[in-house]
């Protein structure tokens, strides 16, 4: 008796249980119908959920005191749907218009930016596009924190020097890792007689957005090659609604200051020849040593040798875009145009 008591017992605590429990399904589509797959269902408050099918579909065991479910996907925006004592709840969620600080680039894919445990600062392309350099690496300078981009001299177009974790190995290269729509691509000098850096055939106007991952996390997705830091380049593409062409240019001027005052030929030789007879070695036993050069017109030479080096220098820069998407594609094409003259004669990009 005991024993078909305690059987009776467990069979309504478990009818209990079931009678608590209950089964939502449904459908999750986009705003114009289309199914969206991979979308996280949630009860809120708990950690209860799954995610939708290809086609949209789910189906999920909720509490009897669920109240709502929680929709919610990285480009979509989330949305709650009251359950009731429905046992079909269909969702329907809308494109998110995404800022550069809700969502972040990493690796080979993305994330929220409140879901990133690594170290990663990003640069939107705006903050690049403007500046009169030749190459996207030269303008982080200052935009990241613990990264350093310094340029070893003053030829247009030399490569820069970028520092994100420090000088990391002796007799090996520290430039980063860079990595342009999910394909790693090559840095540095082309080695041509001249100033060649290969990163600046990325036109500046092009880049959405600039990733530097700085912590060891990088060395998960990219392995060794990642030893020096990341930087993630995210190009523009084109966004939904009609086509838009856009437009930019600017112009800029360089030319030496603060100059030092230097000797004309006339002083030089008089500073030449004291010094000589200072020193009591006049040559061929005369107190002037030094003689002006005669040119061609018979008058004594004197050139400005900072006329000859320096120049004032002209740069302008031209971009020009089309982009636009619907619901079958999306595009964007673009065309650019620099022409960049230094103060130094010759030093042209």
């Amino acid at each position: 008796m005991r024993k078909l008591y305690l059987l009776l017992l467990g069979t309504v605590l478990f009818a209990a249980q079931a009678m608590a429990q209950r089964t939502v399904t449904g459908k999750v589509t986009d705003e114009k119908g289309n199914p969206l797959a991979n979308v996280s269902v949630l009860v809120r408050g708990t950690t209860t959920g799954t995610i939708s099918k290809d086609d949209g579909t789910y189906s999920l065991t909720v509490p009897a005191n669920a109240r709502a479910l929680v929709f919610s996907s990285v480009d979509m925006s989330p949305v709650e749907y009251a359950i009731g004592t429905a046992s079909v709840v269909n969702a329907t969620l809308k494109q998110e218009d995404k800022t550069m600080s809700e969502v972040v680039v990493v690796g080979y894919g993305t994330q929220r930016r409140k879901d990133v445990t690594g170290s990663v600062s990003k640069i939107s392309g705006d903050k690049v596009k403007d500046l009169p350099v030749q190459s996207f690496e030269q303008a982080l300078s200052g935009r990241a924190a613990g990264v350093s981009v310094t340029l070893p001299n003053g030829v247009l177009n030399a490569p820069p020097v970028i520092r994100i974790r420090g000088v990391n190995a002796m007799g090996l290269s520290s430039f980063p890792l860079v990595v342009v729509d999910g394909i790693p691509a090559f840095s540095g000098d082309a080695g041509n007689s001249a100033a060649n850096n290969v990163l600046s055939d990325i036109n500046p106007a092009d880049i959405e957005s600039v990733e530097v991952l700085k912590d060891a996390a990088a060395a998960a997705i990219y392995g060794s090659r990642a030893a020096a830091g990341v930087l993630l380049v995210t190009t523009k593409k084109g966004k939904p609604g009609k086509a838009k062409v856009s437009y930019d240019t600017w112009v800029g001027f360089t030319k030496p200051f603060n100059l030092v005052p230097l000797l004309d030929a006339r002083e030089f030789e008089l500073i030449k020849n004291e010094g000589l007879t200072n020193a009591g070695t006049p040559p061929n036993g005369t107190t002037r040593g030094f003689y002006p050069y005669i040119g061609l017109d018979g008058q004594p030479v004197n050139t400005n040798w900072y006329d000859v080096v320096y120049r004032q220098g002209v740069s302008h820069n031209h971009n020009i875009s089309v982009g636009g998407a619907n619901d079958r594609t999306n595009y964007y094409f673009s065309a650019g145009f620099s022409k960049q003259k230094g103060m130094i004669v010759n030093n042209d990009f």
